[in-house]
């Protein structure tokens, strides 16, 4: 499954990808919002109160009862994604993803579209960096129809040798269609130049050398050494009774014996000293710069004011960026950028601008710069920062609206190990970031010294003009 989207946090993306999908209607939660702020209702806090269980054999189950909900939407995730790959065979979780879907014995290939769409449901899965999760949305007294598809494919995977190879084709041709798009090939060169031994180097998908020789054997002793409840959180938010769900969760997966995981050794990131560049050529419609810098994750207390830092450079019309290069200085047709501090490691700071076709990268740098370095030599003016504060709150409670969107944050928090604090004190957080904390950040972050920057020449215009967006790519 493949999501492109620039402007989000990745939980962003995943919803924005659900609204055009006609899923469901839910925003991003840490976004760079590009909506008009909204007047804010306190005090603010979660709508819905979650519920945590832990089964003997390690699986983790967190439910939620939104008994106005029409939809159930129920989600397995697994800790294992793109970075716990190891070299030579990059890409392993997003094509064991593409494998959970030809067949058990059970459900053979074919079966589980059958199935959900007979009951008017919708399922998919997709991959990143950190977990693979998958998702069946569904009618309320249908549950037991993914309970018993995950808790199947939990351990049951046929992994036909005619399969692998139908569904190798498939990824391959995803790799190909990632080469030929000159931005997405400006983001995957950003990535691996900013990250020089940490698995965030490589993309999602892989490197097309990789899938070519990854073999059966290497994806059937990947299942097995992720796929086990142990690894697994299963999120269910819609009009439930916890202790009869509860139940049937135990009697569909609690059999399954835990697993042995393999232990992690995961490189860290050495520290950045000094500026790098990498330089894309390609035929494309615009020229683009993006610039990225390395920063912490939700662990650090900086989190909280390097996500009001982004929504005051980037977020919407209103934004430092979007004043300069759109309106003051117009060089570029759209100038944005993204932080998401849920990702089990330290991840990227970045904004990139799509320059008018006569802008050259180097200007667009240029510009870039000049707004980088007036927020980290001025306070923002409070105006501009309470706009920013009320847009990410208005993220925040809107993000709570749907049973999936709720189910996507749960998932993911759980999966990267993310303390329900997070949620808790979020809205307190945020509103106590000043204008000296975003000052203070942008200068501790926003250096030269720890800066990868990447340029896209157009060579000529493109066989099939598109207009995409930087950003990374979900699978």
């Amino acid at each position: 499954m493949v999501f492109r989207f620039p402007r989000t946090s990745l939980l962003g993306q995943y919803l924005l990808f659900i609204l055009v999908t006609t899923f469901f209607l839910t925003p991003s939660f840490a976004r760079a919002a590009s909506s008009p702020a909204k007047e804010i209702q306190t005090p603010l806090k979660l709508a819905l109160t979650p519920h945590i269980h832990h089964f003997k054999n390690g699986l983790t189950l967190v439910t939620v009862n939104d008994p106005y909900s029409p939809t159930l939407t129920f989600q397995i995730w697994y800790r294992v994604g793109s970075r716990n790959e190891h070299r030579g065979r990059t890409g392993i979780s997003h094509f064991n993803e593409h494998m959970m879907f030809t067949g058990t014995k059970k459900f053979p290939h074919g079966k589980l579209d059958t199935l959900i769409n007979g009951v008017g449901g919708q399922l998919n899965a997709f991959t990143d960096y950190d977990f693979t999760a998958y998702f069946e949305n569904v009618a309320p007294d249908k549950i037991r129809l993914p309970l018993a598809i995950e808790s199947d494919r939990m351990t049951h995977l046929l992994l036909s040798p005619d399969q692998v190879e139908r569904e190798r084709n498939i990824v391959l041709e995803e790799r190909r269609n990632d080469y030929d798009d000159p931005t997405q090939k400006l983001v995957e060169q950003v990535y691996a130049t900013a990250y020089a031994v940490h698995p965030y180097h490589n993309p999602v998908i892989g490197w097309e050398g990789d899938i070519k020789h990854t073999t059966r054997n290497d994806i059937r002793n990947y299942y097995r050494a992720h796929y086990m409840p142990n690894n697994a959180t299963i999120v269910v938010v819609g009009p439930i009774d916890e202790k009869t769900l509860t139940a049937k969760v135990e009697k569909y997966f609690g059999a399954i014996p835990p697993g042995h995981l393999p232990k992690s050794r995961i490189p860290g990131e050495p520290r950045q000293r000094r500026l790098r560049m990498t330089v894309v050529r390609k035929p494309a419609m615009l020229p683009i710069t993006m610039m990225a810098f390395h920063t912490p994750n939700f662990r650090s207390p900086d989190a909280m004011r390097l996500v009001v830092l982004a929504q005051v450079l980037s977020g919407g019309r209103t934004s430092l960026l979007y004043q300069d290069m759109i309106y003051r200085h117009p060089v570029a047709v759209d100038a944005e950028g993204s932080y998401d501090p849920m990702t089990a490691d330290p991840g990227l700071f970045y904004f990139y601008a799509q320059g008018l076709p006569k802008a050259s990268p180097p200007i667009l740098k240029k510009r870039l710069d000049a707004v980088i370095r007036q927020v980290r030599t001025s306070l923002v003016s409070a105006e501009l920062l309470d706009s920013a504060k009320k847009q990410i709150l208005t993220q925040f409670v809107m993000n709570q609206e749907s049973a999936f969107g709720m189910g996507m944050m749960l998932g993911m928090m759980s999966a990267d190990r993310i303390p329900m604090s997070y949620l808790t004190d979020y809205v307190r957080n945020i509103q106590s970031v000043s204008a000296q904390d975003v000052r203070r950040v942008a200068r501790k972050y926003l250096r030269t010294s720890n800066e990868t920057v990447g340029y896209l020449f157009p060579t000529g215009p493109l066989s099939h003009p598109s207009f995409s967006r930087p950003g990374r790519i979900v699978r």
